[in-house]
């Protein structure tokens, strides 16, 4: 079974051909990276399954088939959350509670919801702050939280987790898989794929590449003819394992150094 399916998708505006004939299946329970160069549509592909531009081709996310009058029910499945600094609030607890209190969820569900991101982030501690006068990290963390704590089934970043430290971003993750939450990480930094299943690589308007994470790591010689550059240590475990010395690619540059000393 597939969560999202994307068939033979086309997009074009001012006569530019964004997508043509682009097809996708997301399997069940999986979470996905979208990435390719700059101008490839990695957000316009968010904004299409957002609902916000037409398209030609068919969507079908959990089961669903995609149309103008059954929108408003997928709203409710996926989240889509924008790279940008506009919040409804000006301080952290209102924004964290507004869409909650907009779907007149009760008081009480509130706080305890409230004292879960407590649990998990330690939220408290910055709740009753303005947001401007936040960190890139906590403004970045307060902006997902605040779709993530309604639980939707999808919750689709644009280029965030690159705002998070390595700590915020893990306990991130965690939440989001305690809560069952499906994420889809668009990103422009290949690092920030190894965090998802699968990956989709955008390219000349079609599907590049896809497929498991790491498989897709691994055809480097193609990502670097479309200017996406491997890290470092992930780049360096890949030839290590090519020439024997290692026996697997590491995804962290920590476990590298630790199986290159034993």
């Amino acid at each position: 079974m597939c969560n999202i399916r994307i068939s033979e998708l086309s997009y074009s505006y001012a006569n530019i051909d964004v997508f043509k004939g682009l097809n996708f299946d997301l399997k069940d329970n999986k979470t996905l990276s979208i990435i390719g160069p700059s101008g490839s549509g990695k957000t316009t592909l968010l904004r299409i399954l957002n609902g916000e531009l037409e398209y030609q081709g068919d969507i079908t996310i959990s089961g669903v088939k995609v149309n103008k009058d059954n929108f408003a029910i997928l709203r409710e499945k996926i989240a889509v959350v924008y790279n940008t600094n506009e919040f409804v609030n000006e301080l952290v607890r209102d924004e964290l509670r507004f869409s909650l209190e907009n779907m007149n969820i009760n008081p009480k569900e509130i706080g305890n919801r409230i004292d879960e991101l407590d649990d998990f982030f330690g939220i408290k501690k910055i709740f009753n702050k303005p947001i401007e006068l936040l960190s890139t990290n906590d403004r970045t963390l307060v902006k997902i939280l605040s779709y993530a704590i309604y639980c939707p089934e999808y919750i689709a970043i644009d280029d965030l987790l690159i705002n998070l430290d390595e700590r915020t971003k893990i306990l991130l993750l965690n939440y989001i898989n305690y809560k069952g939450i499906i994420l889809i990480n668009v990103t422009s930094n290949l690092e920030d794929t190894i965090y998802t299943d699968y990956t989709l690589v955008l390219y000349n308007m079609i599907n590049a590449i896809d497929g498991r994470t790491l498989d897709v790591l691994k055809e480097e010689k193609i990502l670097k003819r479309m200017g996406l550059s491997l890290p470092f240590y992930l780049d360096l475990s890949i030839q290590l394992e090519l020439y024997g010395l290692i026996n697997r690619t590491y995804l962290n540059k920590e476990d590298l150094v630790e199986s290159l000393w034993r």
